[in-house]
């Protein structure tokens, strides 16, 4: 019994060395709460590239078009005959040329690459005119402007309204009542244009009334 004896003491000192060397280590802390790291949902995500594509679509279209009312109304002040008329384009180029800085500066912020010079269809709007002169080319660009301004105040409004883009948006809401003023402005000369041509018909003794396809 006593050869055992030690091994037994041995025994016993190992296992309370250990049991105390367990009680000394520190017991592992739980981790904090850890933020959340989930990302917008795809859905999320398609919405707002769907919405920043067509803010940048409008922003194209805008300074192409607006490239070619500065061009073609720069045309005007130099062909136009009447002062209402070359008025009327000094008033809509200075505008226009305003405009254009300004969504300039926005696309430059955004890094978006905006078109320098008008559209095909917009360049052969102007080849055409610029083959008038006198009375018809007054009456052709006066016309042209209304048409366009007509065509342009609902797309401004839209994007002043549902744009994604807070700044194309403001950008938008801004220019708003200037084109109004444009369409009114325009709106008047052409009443005034119709007015001296049928002045001037009258008084050259060209007036008739209105047939039926037959002489009397």
């Amino acid at each position: 019994m006593k050869r055992y004896l030690p091994l037994l003491t041995a025994i016993v000192f190992a296992g309370s060395t250990a049991l105390m060397a367990q009680a000394q280590s520190p017991t592992p802390r739980s981790k904090p709460d850890q933020p959340s790291t989930a990302k917008p949902s795809a859905a999320h995500e398609g919405e707002h590239a769907k919405g920043s594509t067509a803010d940048q679509d409008f922003a194209k279209k805008v300074a192409a078009g607006g490239q070619a009312e500065v061009e073609v109304t720069m045309l005007a002040q130099q062909k136009a005959t009447s002062n209402d008329v070359k008025d009327l384009a000094s008033r809509l180029h200075s505008d226009h040329m305003k405009a254009n800085d300004e969504l300039k500066k926005i696309a430059s912020q955004k890094g978006w690459t905006l078109p320098a010079e008008p559209t095909a269809e917009q360049k052969a709007k102007k080849e055409k005119l610029d083959k008038l002169s006198g009375a018809a080319f007054d009456k052709e660009f006066v016309n042209m402007m209304v048409t366009n301004h007509k065509a342009n105040i609902p797309n401004f409004e839209r994007e002043a309204s549902r744009g994604s883009d807070p700044d194309v948006k403001q950008f938008a809401s801004s220019i708003v009542p200037t084109l109004k003023e444009h369409l009114e402005l325009a709106q008047k000369v052409q009443k005034s244009l119709l007015g001296s041509s049928a002045s001037a018909s009258s008084k050259s003794g060209t007036s008739s009334k209105p047939g039926y396809g037959g002489n009397k």
